[in-house]
């Protein structure tokens, strides 16, 4: 009796078709020319355990290894070896259903506790200098592709600056508070942006937008809020952890890609990002009181950048609804 397949020496790469045989308790690998490439005692020798289709390998001392696919054959030729705990256990219907709800189990509790608390423990263990060259990165994308200079009088930036400068130095510098002013681009439009060094860009846009300094104030708060519980960098690193954890699930780094694998991914951040954006909030409305301003003033800048007030848009953004939003802002400056 004997299995074709393939022989692999413990010194070289290359390949060569061969049979494996068992003759007087010895197993022993042959070439097609008649050659005999390895020889071991039966107990000598180590067969890996048969799980589904996959090829099985027959491992010798010196290093070299016979691979093959005939499972069967390997296990007539090779009895003693058995076909091993992992086919043991998938040939079984409760241990495979043991197996998906360990591994659904697994999945959830490091998509809901794991990845983000290890997250939060990398980005507040970077140095500062890591933070910086990010937010640098990020500026430079921004303004080679998304924003021009801002188009505000000088006058009103420097009035900007000075109304902000209370609330920028309340972090000091862990990490530096600075404001910008840019021009966004029609897709950008009205917004603020809170990058991972402590760099808070306002759009002009979104300064023509309020009706009063009290809702650039809300919003500032807001953004020193994304800054101080680094989301930027935790969204980084979040984001890297579950392409791998789908990769390590799947079982195929390529399949991460996919829009099968994709899409609960980025469902899943979008998750995180609206919990980021509730976290914000709340250091919002901590601030403003803290500087003697009325929170709802946050509330009514948002209204007023959401006038569609939720719906599917809304859902599908990294934003909780603005309804919602406005409701806990509310809640919380009622206390």
């Amino acid at each position: 009796m004997q299995v074709a397949g393939h022989f692999q020496g413990g010194s070289s790469s290359r390949r060569v078709a061969a049979t494996l045989r068992c003759e007087r308790g010895q197993v022993r690998v042959v070439a097609e020319g008649g050659d005999l490439l390895a020889v071991a005692e039966r107990d000598e020798v180590e067969v890996s355990s048969r799980l589904g289709n996959t090829p099985r390998f027959i491992r010798f001392k010196g290093g070299e290894a016979f691979e093959t696919a005939d499972n069967d054959g390997v296990d007539r030729l090779l009895p003693a070896a058995g076909a091993g705990l992992l086919h043991h256990l998938e040939s079984r219907l409760r241990y495979v259903l043991l197996g998906v709800l360990v591994t659904v189990a697994f999945v959830w509790a490091s998509v809901q506790w794991g990845v983000p608390m290890a997250a939060r423990a990398i980005a507040a263990s970077l140095p500062q200098s890591v933070h910086a060259h990010a937010d640098s990165l990020v500026l430079e994308l921004i303004d080679r592709q998304m924003m021009a200079p801002s188009r505000l009088d000088a006058t009103e930036q420097q009035r900007l600056q000075a109304l902000f400068a209370p609330l920028a130095a309340e972090l000091g510098e862990d990490p530096p508070i600075r404001v910008l002013f840019r021009l966004a681009s029609d897709e950008i439009g009205a917004n603020a942006l809170a990058l991972p060094g402590g760099t808070i860009v306002f759009t002009d846009q979104l300064v023509g937008l309020a009706r009063s300094d009290e809702e650039l104030i809300g919003v500032l708060a807001h953004e020193i809020g994304h800054v101080a519980h680094r989301h930027a960098m935790r969204r980084s690193i979040q984001a890297s952890m579950m392409g791998v954890l789908a990769a390590v699930v799947v079982g195929d780094v390529s399949a991460v890609s996919s829009a099968v694998t994709a899409l609960p991914l980025i469902l899943t951040e979008l998750g995180y990002s609206r919990g980021f954006e509730r976290e914000a909030d709340d250091h919002a409305v901590d601030m403003m009181r803290r500087h003697g301003v009325d929170p709802r003033h946050l509330a009514n800048m948002l209204q007023r950048l959401d006038p569609a007030q939720g719906g599917v848009g809304s859902y599908l953004s990294t934003h909780p609804p603005t309804p919602e939003r406005v409701r806990a802002i509310h809640a919380r400056a009622a206390q």
